[in-house]
């Protein structure tokens, strides 16, 4: 499986030779910062430079390729303004489920309070009730059965921020999350950690779990 370090180094290194002072910021994100990566993992990047053209977007794309691996290669990269005013509710789970490689990424962002926390879930599960509603109608059953697994995969994000809203305490990993839940959380995102490997399932059975969980959890938030 790849090496994290070594591959951070080494995209550092290109980075700086090709941005120079421009580079503000690399953190890392995801499976491989959460410690559950495998062999088919994203490599969640995160770039911030003192301004973000389209040029500068074609030459982070020749990075990635000379880096290898680009087909995992996924992300975000940003200018220090646009970063600066981006929406504050989204700030709470950057910052959390962000690694800092170089740079801080506290430096760069706007702050945000309970009230944008609470908004984020909102917004969250509000999303996640639209896309569960518009496939169900408007798409084939075979394309609701392919897609019903990465929809499950907000349930454990929107879940770390309703713990944190609850508790103060923003847990990393599903694992250590799973044993901190209520029975009701606990059996949703059970459901989608299963959904990860399984090539056949029984699909009215997860999307009425995830759809009235979803709804459930609208009501109380």
């Amino acid at each position: 499986m790849l090496r994290i370090d070594t591959y951070f180094k080494e995209l550092i290194d290109l980075l700086k030779q090709n941005y120079s002072s421009r580079l503000l910021y690399v953190g890392l994100q995801g499976s491989y910062f959460r410690g559950e990566a495998d062999e088919i993992s994203d490599i969640d990047v995160m770039v911030i430079l003192d301004r973000l053209s389209i040029n500068d977007m074609e030459t982070y794309r020749e990075i990635i390729a000379e880096c290898g691996n680009g087909d995992k290669s996924c992300g975000f990269i940003c200018g220090e303004s646009d970063i600066k005013n981006w929406n504050p509710c989204e700030i709470c789970q950057l910052v959390h489920t962000t690694k800092d490689y170089y740079g801080r990424l506290s430096e760069f962002v706007p702050t945000y309070t309970v009230e944008d926390e609470r908004t984020y879930i909102k917004m969250s599960l509000n999303n996640l009730y639209h896309e569960l509603c518009h496939r169900y109608i408007h798409d084939s059953r075979e394309k609701n059965i392919m897609k019903l697994p990465s929809t499950y995969k907000s349930v454990f994000f929107i879940l770390q921020n309703i713990h944190f809203q609850n508790t103060g305490n923003f847990i990393l990993t599903k694992r250590e999350l799973l044993s901190q839940l209520p029975d009701e959380d606990k059996k949703v995102l059970l459901k989608a950690m299963e959904l990860k490997n399984q090539k056949e399932y029984h699909f009215d059975e997860y999307f009425s779990a995830l759809f009235e969980w979803c709804q459930n959890s609208i009501f109380k938030s």
